[in-house]
């Protein structure tokens, strides 16, 4: 990473980058394997990029994971992507405030379940002060 770092510009990087998570179900059934790897694997990769946008020092970040169209989906799926949410953050949610991190959720949350609410709205609270960057689900 140091030696890609090396090479931005980090003056004429974006204040606020916003990201669509898409594609990681087709990724899974290419792979011969269910929808809900596809998501899990998905964590990986946004664990990379909020970590290299904190370092790098975007401001904002917006991560678009869940769509109203979402709630279409088989419900064990929906189940399975809740489950992950709720999962992700209790692992996260440290490292977030290790650097600092703010998480901001927008949206209708009265739709999740409420388990997730919850753990959510504790992540929420856990990383009201952090003063870097924003991160923004949607």
């Amino acid at each position: 990473m140091d030696l890609l770092k090396d090479k931005i510009d980090l003056q004429r990087l974006p204040g606020h980058v916003a990201i669509i998570m898409d594609g990681n179900g087709r990724w899974a059934r290419e792979k011969g394997q269910d929808r809900l790897y596809g998501h899990y694997h998905g964590v990986e990769s946004v664990r990379n990029i909020v970590e290299a946008a904190a370092e790098l020092g975007i401001g904002y970040l917006t991560l678009y994971a869940f769509s109203t169209e979402n709630w279409d989906r088989p419900g064990d799926e929906v189940a399975g992507l809740m489950e992950l949410l709720v999962e992700t953050i209790r692992k996260e949610v440290e490292t977030l405030n290790k650097n600092k991190i703010r998480l901001h959720v927008i949206g209708d949350m009265d739709m999740l379940p409420a388990y997730a609410r919850d753990e959510l709205n504790e992540a929420l609270e856990i990383t009201a002060k952090n003063p870097g960057m924003h991160l923004i689900m949607l």
